[in-house]
């Protein structure tokens, strides 16, 4: 059917590599989900869930074959977003504000709720541009938080955890495919639907949820989150529209600096690794909580901040290099 890549993300040198991959990632989900719980998915929530992941899943396909508009892939994972808060109640619904009137509640936990998934859809898509990154940064992610799951959890929900561990699985058998030089991509399919399920189980798992309970997921995700962030911030420093697409992420910056693809990929897989075990210690050293969060933070701000120095590093010298190319004309 001629379904390729179409962006080299400026980095790629092959050509026709398919990006069907997060279609078989999708079928591979619910097959086996479908197989091993049966009866037990058969609800009302589990169908709008379904039904979220199939709106997300055709966004990606048709972006991957006719390049959406920032706006239509917005839309669509919006609207996916909405299907699970309102048929299959996936909200973060905490004790964090227990003074709070209801409607002040409601506001806040439908923007969080909305909020999260959109920006975890987006950060996935964003660090997908080396072979095998995003799919072994996520496996990283999600073996993390199912061991948390199962270690940390004063109740372990079965179906919410054996659906973990599927969406592990599926991930651990698209590697091989997708490790360098891929055979095949997730493209905007694979990348948005990984995201957006990673999203919805974490949301799910997090009901009644404190504070450490809750900034869990985004201590494991914290890799693509700062690459939506520098990206974010790197954009507006720009004046330039925040969906408007570049390329300066994470791995393109360190592209830049003379490392190879494989080097890259292990460099940032080193770093969310790290996060992952910092988030495991905050569950094994519960005394020491606070002390191994301002860690988290100090390590999150120092990333940005040597980000942001790179970004300024090399746009000094281009300035230069443009600079001394125009006194070569002029002489």
């Amino acid at each position: 059917m001629g379904w390729y890549d179409l962006d080299a993300h400026q980095i790629k040198q092959r050509s026709r590599i398919p990006t069907s991959g997060g279609i078989a990632i999708f079928v591979g989900f619910w097959l086996m989900t479908l197989i091993h719980l049966g009866e037990l998915i058969l609800t009302e929530q589990y169908f709008g869930i379904f039904l979220a992941s199939m709106i997300v899943m055709i966004t990606g396909v048709v972006d991957d074959r006719y390049e959406l508009s920032p706006f239509n892939k917005l839309l669509g994972i919006f609207i996916a977003s909405n299907v699970v808060y309102f048929v299959s109640d996936v909200t973060f619904s905490t004790t964090l504000l227990p003074y709070a009137s209801p409607n002040v509640y409601q506001t806040l936990e439908y923007l969080f709720t909305i909020g999260w998934l959109i920006l975890v859809c987006n950060a996935i898509n964003l660090i997908d541009g080396l072979d095998g990154l995003a799919t072994s940064t996520m496996i990283i992610s999600l073996t993390a938080l199912i061991f948390i799951t199962l270690n940390f959890s004063l109740s372990i929900p079965f179906v919410l955890t054996t659906m973990l561990l599927i969406l592990l699985g599926s991930l651990f058998g698209f590697i091989p495919w997708n490790w360098m030089p891929a055979k095949v991509y997730l493209g905007d399919t694979g990348s948005l639907w990984i995201g957006f399920m990673y999203g919805v189980l974490t949301v799910t798992q997090l009901k009644n949820a404190s504070f450490y309970s809750l900034i869990l997921p985004m201590v494991l995700y914290a890799v693509p989150l700062i690459d939506t962030v520098f990206a974010v911030i790197r954009r507006c420093l720009k004046k330039q529209r925040i969906t408007e697409g570049d390329n300066q992420h994470i791995h393109h910056r360190l592209l830049s600096l003379g490392l190879k693809e494989w080097q890259v990929v292990l460099m940032m897989n080193g770093i969310t690794i790290a996060f992952s075990a910092l988030a495991i210690l905050t569950q094994l050293f519960r005394e020491w909580r606070q002390v191994i969060l301002l860690v988290i933070i100090l390590l999150v701000i120092g990333l940005l901040a040597w980000m942001l120095w790179i970004n300024y590093d090399q746009a000094q010298k281009m300035y230069q290099r443009e600079k001394e190319k125009n006194r070569f004309k002029n002489q």
